[in-house]
């Protein structure tokens, strides 16, 4: 669990109809001025927070503060102003990571790309990932992968693991970048080919590391994971109270590697 890191989903539409995609497609949007003013906030409730710990410790003020920002969707780069939001983010030395299908190339408008991850997202070899995605975006997410490399981004893969792909698990290779891997969260998998993901290749979430994250969703709410149903509050409540509760409702059952937040009941 680390305050310095939090999740923002700003949408859930996109423009693709994955066949295996998990997410409700609400048509809530959070802005670039409601996301710019929470982390003022959040920025300003963790020096609070900084000096709180260490006069109750009696150690010196730690540097905590806002370090990273992860972006995902729906597809992010659909919203117009999105990469604006990204490039004063960047301005305020957050690293930027966005999780993308890899469509939708506006790369050239981010004024930062070696401080701008992008992770996109593979289904399979093309005619799997196609036949998920559909005709022509294995092409076009190739594509855009190889523009992100000629302009300095750094660019990792997730590639989605279903019945389908299974087969192909050790053949995906897209320019010989890192893969982390995802399990199929519509139950296409067996238990037994989940658990040989699971236990012999780079997994999200980590193996030996929980998915508990703060994270801003699209209706303004806050949650404790980014898969998480339960909300922990809201873009009206006092930021100070948001992380106090979060801190208080870390389940430490999203160190277990086989818990996904988003099966709870």
């Amino acid at each position: 669990m680390d305050l310095s890191s939090i999740y923002i989903s700003p949408l859930e539409l996109c423009n693709l109809s994955c066949r295996y995609c998990y997410t409700t497609k609400t048509k809530k949007i959070l802005t670039n001025r409601q996301i710019l003013s929470f982390i003022k906030r959040y920025q300003n409730s963790l020096k609070k927070f900084s000096l709180a710990e260490g006069g109750r410790s009696g150690e010196a003020e730690r540097d905590l503060r806002l370090k990273s920002i992860i972006f995902c969707g729906g597809e992010v780069f659909t919203l117009p102003k999105f990469t604006n939001l990204v490039n004063q983010l960047l301005a305020q030395n957050i690293f930027i990571t966005i999780i993308t299908n890899g469509t939708v190339d506006k790369l050239v408008e981010i004024s930062d790309p070696h401080n701008c991850q992008l992770i996109v997202s593979f289904d399979g070899p093309k005619p799997v990932h196609d036949q998920n995605r559909g005709r022509g975006n294995f092409l076009k997410s190739k594509q855009f992968v190889n523009s992100a490399l000629q302009k300095g981004f750094p660019v990792e893969i997730f590639y989605l693991i279903t019945k389908d792909s299974f087969p192909y698990k050790d053949k995906l290779n897209i320019y010989d970048l890192p893969k982390t891997y995802l399990t199929d969260r519509l139950g296409s998998l067996s238990k037994a080919q989940t658990d040989i993901i699971r236990t012999n290749y780079p997994c999200y979430p980590p193996q030996n590391f929980g998915c508990s994250m703060l994270s801003l969703q699209s209706d303004g709410k806050f949650y404790s994971c980014c898969e998480s149903r339960h909300a922990i509050g809201s873009l009206t409540d006092p930021i100070e109270n948001i992380i106090n509760h979060y801190l208080k409702v870390y389940n430490p059952l999203c160190s277990d590697p086989s818990f996904f937040c988003h099966l709870k009941p």
